[in-house]
C-alpha cells in the first residue's frame, strides 16, 4: 500500500491557524471569567470571534485538503506515466486540477508517441541487423557482449543466449580481435584488422567503431566480414598458375631435350629418332589436351557452353561407354561392365556432355584400379531424379583428400605420373551442375570409390 502524501504547507498553516484561534478564544474566556462579570456584548463578541475562527479554520482545512488531493493525484499520475500505465483523470477536480490534468494528458500523449517511435526504430534496427551478411557485435567498456546478430552468431559458431552478457574473450579466444576492440574503445578511433581463426580455419576483416563515451569509456561496435572465400579464391588462383606451369614445364622440357638429342646426331639412328618422335607426339598430345580442357573448363565456369537437353536412354549411353573402354580395361586386366536394367529411366541431358562426364569418370576409375579389379556403371531411379554411378575397386581416396577431388589440378599423390591433367573431375562437376544436377564421391582408402552423377529424370 502506498504511503499517504505528506501534508502540504497549506495544511500545516490551517492547523496552526485553528490552534491559534482556539488559544485566543480560551485566553479571552479566561480573562472575562477572571473579571467576574461578562456582559451580553462580550458574550456576543466571544461567540462571533469563535464563529469567525471556526469558519476560517474550516475554510483553510477545506482548501488544504483539496490541494492535498490534487497533489496526491498528480503524484499518482506521474507514477503511472513512469510505469506506462493509463492515467485516471477522474481524480482531478477543480479548475487548477483540470489544468494539471490537461498538462499530464499532453505529456502522456507525447511520451506514448515517443515510446512508439523508439519501439519502431528498434524493430527496424533489429530487422536490418538480422538481415546483414556481416556479423555485428556491440561491446561495452569491459568488452562484454551486449548485442550480437545472427550473422555474427553463425561466423563465431555461438548463439545469442550464450553470448549476451559474457566477455568476448569467452566466446572467441582470439587476441587480435580483443586487441582491435580495446584499441578502438580506448582511442575513440575506428580500427581495422585482418584476423585468422582456427578450428575451423577462417579469415575475417574486422572493423571496430567506438561507441559513445569519453576516452576510456563507452565500448566498441565490431563488424566481422568473412573473407574465407576470398582468401580461398586467391589461393586457388595461385595454385592454378603454379599447376599449369608445372603441367606444361615437364612435357616442354622433355620435348626440348629430345629435340636437342636429335640435333646432336640421334636423328641418323632411325630407331631412336622414331622413338623420340613418338615421345614428342605424346607430350604434344598431353599439352594439347591440357589446353583443350582448360578452355572447356573456362567455358563451363563462365556459363558460355550451351546445353541441348533431351531424354537420354541411360542403358544405351552406359553401354556405349563400356564398349569404348573394354579394350583398354582388358589390356590392364580390369573387368568393366554395365549394371543397368532394361527398364532404367531416361534422364534429361545433353548426350555429348553426359558422354563427357562418364568418359572422365571411367578414365579416372581405370587409372587407379589395379589388375584384377572391377569397374561398373549402374543406375538408380528416384521420383524426380536419377543417379548414374561409376564404382571401382581401386586404391580409394583418403578421408583427408576426399573433399578436394573435384578441385582443378588436384592430385592426391603429385609425385605419381599417371598421364592425367587433374582437370577431368573438375570438368565433370561443372557439367553436372550445368545440367541442374550434382556429382558426389564416396570412397574408403584401399576399398575403392563410387562417383555418382544426379540428373533430372525425363518426363
Amino acid at each position: 500500500m502506498r504511503p499517504p502524501f505528506p501534508r502540504s504547507p497549506v495544511s500545516r498553516a490551517a492547523l496552526a491557524h485553528a490552534a491559534l484561534v482556539a488559544l485566543a478564544a480560551a485566553g479571552f474566556a479566561l480573562v472575562a471569567v477572571g473579571d467576574g462579570a461578562v456582559s451580553t456584548a462580550e458574550l456576543a463578541a466571544m461567540a462571533a470571534f469563535f464563529a469567525l475562527g471556526a469558519a476560517s479554520a474550516g475554510l483553510t482545512l477545506w482548501m488544504a485538503r483539496g490541494a492535498e488531493r490534487t497533489a496526491n493525484a498528480a503524484a499518482d499520475a506521474a507514477r503511472r506515466l513512469a510505469d506506462g500505465e493509463p492515467i485516471d483523470f477522474a481524480r482531478f477536480d477543480g479548475r487548477a486540477a483540470r489544468d494539471l490534468a490537461d498538462a499530464f494528458d499532453r505529456l502522456s500523449q507525447t511520451v506514448r508517441r515517443d515510446s512508439d517511435d523508439l519501439a519502431l526504430e528498434r524493430r527496424l534496427l533489429e530487422a536490418v541487423m538480422e538481415t546483414m551478411s556481416d556479423g555485428v557485435i556491440a561491446l561495452d567498456s569491459q568488452n562484454t557482449v551486449r548485442m550480437i546478430n545472427q550473422a555474427a552468431q553463425r561466423l563465431l559458431m555461438t548463439d545469442a543466449a550464450a553470448a549476451r552478457g559474457r566477455p568476448l574473450a569467452e566466446i572467441e579466444r582470439d587476441f587480435e580481435m580483443l586487441q582491435v576492440a580495446s584499441r578502438s574503445a580506448d582511442t575513440r578511433r575506428m580500427q581495422r584488422a585482418e584476423i585468422e581463426l582456427l578450428h575451423p580455419r577462417r579469415f575475417f576483416n574486422v572493423t571496430a567503431t567506438p561507441l559513445s563515451g569519453g576516452v576510456g569509456q563507452g565500448g566498441a561496435l565490431l563488424t566481422l566480414q568473412d573473407a574465407t572465400d576470398e582468401r580461398r579464391a586467391q589461393t586457388t588462383r595461385r595454385e592454378f598458375v603454379s599447376n599449369v606451369s608445372h603441367e606444361l614445364r615437364s612435357p616442354l622440357a622433355s620435348v626440348r631435350a629430345m629435340v636437342e638429342t636429335l640435333e646432336s646426331g640421334a636423328l641418323d639412328d632411325r630407331e631412336i629418332a622414331l622413338d623420340f618422335l613418338r615421345r614428342i607426339q605424346d607430350d604434344i598430345g598431353r599439352m594439347t589436351a591440357l589446353a583443350d580442357e582448360l578452355l572447356e573448363l573456362s567455358s563451363l565456369e563462365s556459363g558460355q557452353m550451351p546445353l541441348h537437353l533431351s531424354p537420354v536412354d541411360l542403358r544405351e549411353a552406359a553401354g556405349a561407354i563400356v564398349e569404348r573402354f573394354r579394350l583398354a580395361a582388358k589390356e590392364k586386366g580390369v573387368d568393366i561392365k554395365r549394371g543397368v536394367s532394361a527398364d532404367a529411366p531416361r534422364a534429361m541431358a545433353d548426350p555429348a556432355k553426359l558422354d563427357r562426364i562418364l568418359t572422365n569418370l571411367l578414365e579416372n576409375a581405370l587409372r587407379f584400379t589395379p589388375r584384377g579389379g572391377r569397374i561398373e556403371i549402374s543406375v538408380r531411379a528416384r521420383p524426380r531424379w536419377v543417379d548414374v554411378s561409376v564404382s571401382d575397386t581401386g586404391a580409394g581416396i583418403s578421408k583427408e583428400h576426399l573433399p578436394r577431388v573435384f578441385e582443378r589440378f588436384f592430385k592426391a599423390d603429385r609425385s605419381r605420373s599417371d598421364g592425367g591433367t587433374g582437370l577431368g573431375l573438375a570438368i565433370a562437376k561443372h557439367l553436372a551442375q550445368a545440367h541442374g544436377g550434382e556429382i558426389r564421391a564416396e570412397s574408403a582408402e584401399g576399398e575403392g570409390s563410387v562417383f555418382t552423377v544426379t540428373l533430372k529424370r525425363a518426363p
